[in-house]
């Protein structure tokens, strides 16, 4: 009986297949751990991913690894397509969810070979390192695939209003749902002036989109400042830029300024013993290190861009400073150290803002309430 009833309560839950190509260290992974944490319950979950870590054995340990079908990373295989449509009719999946722009190419794929509605979330629009012609065949393909796409899901505003103005879709299919982070309730950072040893932290890849390499210049204006501060600056990350960083700071003789702590799957400790966080990005969609960093009560010191200032408000709960001005930083971090008032008004600001408008069970809901709109029709 027990086995029956539990048949019967599985079979009221729609089946919807996630797929991500990657499972490594990343935003988008952590927003599907999210809405696996918050919708278990309503929805019976199958994931298409790579068996990266840390994510796989996390998705497999919430859903179960029978429910789980492996695809390359961040490449596409025309045999394991052929395997996904068998598994979507095998699975008798109601709806498929893809999250950025490789898994993006499988769904709509997907969608005339199985007849099934397609939800795509960018996670950013990844076109700032791309020459003119990759621009316009990107653009040109997506715009293909906008069309076997029954809605989007935009992370920010900015991404949103980017999405528009290269007329991937029109605006109707669009819907705005920010992301969102579990918010710690007992963890906080603090501050006071008269420490002398600062730490500035990010979440961060060596790579073109995170621009990590700003750091550099930041830190070089903190130290040609000559205050009474010794700063430091974490970075919690991998990337394939890594060893070029390491080597521009030793030739700068840098190294001790700099923790290279590698991807971590606990960051709420590196965060709260921080003073603020720091964020170089060229892009975001909607950055979920940031939102992490508000969670805790960091002040934010950010890039202006598409992401950052949908999150970072200039004197509430954090600056935004032009990305080709490292001086701009360096002073924003430092009237930050110099007075405390500030620092704790910006901090109470960074938590209020996040358990009104960024956690997890938020963007969880509204996710499950565009699943229950696309189903009921």
């Amino acid at each position: 009986i027990n086995k029956l009833l539990k048949k019967l309560a599985e079979n009221k839950n729609p089946n919807i297949l996630i797929i991500t190509s990657r499972a490594d260290f990343g935003g988008g992974p952590k927003h599907i751990s999210g809405l696996l944490n918050h919708l278990n319950d309503k929805i019976n979950f199958y994931i298409a991913c790579p068996k990266d870590y840390p994510y796989y054995d996390m998705f497999s340990s919430m859903i179960g690894e029978k429910r789980i079908a492996v695809i390359p990373h961040r490449r596409f295989s025309l045999l394991r397509f052929v395997s996904l449509i068998k598994f979507v009719k095998r699975k008798k999946i109601d709806l498929i969810h893809s999250h950025g722009k490789g898994a993006g190419i499988y769904s709509r794929m997907l969608s005339p070979f199985t007849d099934r509605p397609v939800i795509h979330t960018f996670h950013g629009l990844h076109i700032g390192e791309y020459n003119s012609v990759k621009r316009v065949l990107y653009l040109l393909v997506e715009k293909i695939l906008s069309l076997f796409t029954k809605e989007f899901i935009t992370v920010s505003d900015s991404e949103r209003n980017q999405i528009l103005l290269n007329k991937i879709t029109n605006k109707n299919k669009l819907n705005k749902i920010e992301n969102g982070v579990e918010i710690p309730r007992d963890k906080t950072a603090s501050f006071n002036t008269t420490e002398r040893k600062l730490n500035i932290v990010t979440i961060s890849r060596f790579d073109f989109a995170k621009n990590s390499f700003l750091l550099i210049p930041i830190l070089k204006e903190l130290i040609n400042k000559k205050s009474k501060f010794n700063f430091t600056i974490s970075i919690l990350g991998e990337g394939k830029g890594k060893e070029n960083f390491k080597n521009e700071i030793a030739s700068e003789g840098l190294s001790d300024n700099f923790k290279l702590l590698g991807a971590q799957i606990n960051i709420a400790g590196y965060l709260i013993n921080s003073f603020c966080y720091i964020s170089t990005s060229k892009w975001e969609g909607m950055p979920l290190g940031v939102i992490e960093a508000m969670a805790v009560g960091l002040p934010v010191i950010a890039t202006d861009v598409t992401g950052n200032k949908d999150v970072v408000k200039n004197n509430v709960n954090g600056f935004l400073f032009e990305i080709e001005k490292p001086e701009e930083a360096a002073a924003f971090i430092l009237r930050l150290a110099e007075d405390n008032d500030l620092w704790n008004r910006l901090s109470n600001s960074s938590k209020e803002l996040t358990q009104k408008y960024y956690s997890a069970e938020r963007m969880a809901n509204e996710t499950l309430d565009l699943y229950n709109r696309i189903l009921n029709n």
